[in-house]
């Protein structure tokens, strides 16, 4: 089934985003393919953002334009400590890892 007829079918649901953009890249890890995507800018003064997203096969081949759902997820790294530059206080950082799934349904 194409990616646009997925599309069409996908009601919309919490945390299920769409991604729009280039492919730039990909590789296979444990079984399953991670796609780097290049989004458009917002406008002409802002940076493209890069995404990866997990699926279990190819989204496409480098440079295709691609549409598509995906899951937005996320987990919690090591926590660290580290001081605040203007207070001097020792701060607890929690970073959050964020995860696209491919909605492969």
């Amino acid at each position: 089934m194409k990616m646009e007829d997925k599309k069409s079918q996908l009601a919309v649901k919490a945390m299920v985003v769409m991604v729009v953009g280039r492919l730039e890249g990909s590789k296979s890890y444990e079984g399953k393919r991670y796609t780097q995507v290049m989004t458009p800018a917002a406008d002409a003064y802002s940076r493209p953002q890069l995404v990866e997203i997990r699926s279990k096969g190819r989204l496409g081949e480098k440079g295709d334009e691609i549409s598509c759902h995906c899951v937005l997820g996320g987990f919690q790294r090591k926590a660290y400590e580290t001081k605040d530059k203007q207070t001097g206080e020792i701060v607890k950082v929690v970073p959050v890892e964020h995860t696209l799934d491919l909605c492969e349904e």
